[in-house]
């Protein structure tokens, strides 16, 4: 599987799928919201190329990337320095996250969730209750669509079967469209709560 991914980046292939010149615009409208506190400790999941992650780092937070795939990070780390951001550009996996515990104020997952398996996302609810502080927020996209196969469902069920209390809270979920340079994709939005 992380061959596949790193083949993606190698090729460009990644540019017809998921790339964008831009950060999301619901990211910038929850940093615009100031939903997330001045100084934080931010982790961009799944960062790939890392441009949510740069943006993020514009505005002044500490971000972490942690993506599984080395080709991933290193466009990332190259677009990084291009715009004279520093990030801690980190490879593992999203079910082991190389952070220490309780330390991230904010996480950005753009369709990193959605790419898992559902039989490993208890591993990612225990990794996202690990690394984040109480009072931190997760804001999700991700598939909508049940005739997507090619995606993990980010639902209420889904998601009230795997984030719950005490750990976690969450807000509505929301169809939006993901939009890349490529096109769009059929999605959800919620914000999770570390409680």
């Amino acid at each position: 599987m992380i061959e596949r991914w790193d083949q993606i980046y190698e090729t460009g292939d990644y540019k017809k799928f998921w790339d964008s010149q831009t950060p999301s615009q619901e990211l910038i409208s929850f940093v615009a919201a100031q939903l997330i506190p001045g100084g934080a400790s931010v982790l961009d999941i799944g960062c790939g190329a890392g441009r949510e992650a740069i943006f993020l780092a514009r505005c002044g937070y500490t971000v972490f990337g942690v993506d599984h795939s080395k080709n991933a990070l290193a466009i990332a780390a190259e677009r990084s320095a291009t715009e004279h951001v520093h990030i801690e550009w980190k490879l593992g996996s999203a079910l082991e996250l190389p952070l220490w515990d309780h330390s991230i104020d904010f996480v950005n997952d753009r369709g990193c969730f959605h790419h898992i398996p559902s039989n490993k996302h208890p591993a990612y609810v225990r990794e996202m209750a690990r690394v984040m502080k109480p009072g931190a927020r997760l804001l999700m996209r991700g598939c909508r669509e049940k005739e997507n196969s090619a995606f993990s469902l980010v639902d209420a069920e889904v998601l009230d079967g795997l984030f719950q209390a005490p750990d976690f809270s969450r807000g509505p979920v929301l169809p939006i469209t993901l939009v890349s340079d490529a096109g769009t994709l059929a999605a959800n939005i919620v914000v999770l709560h570390r409680t």
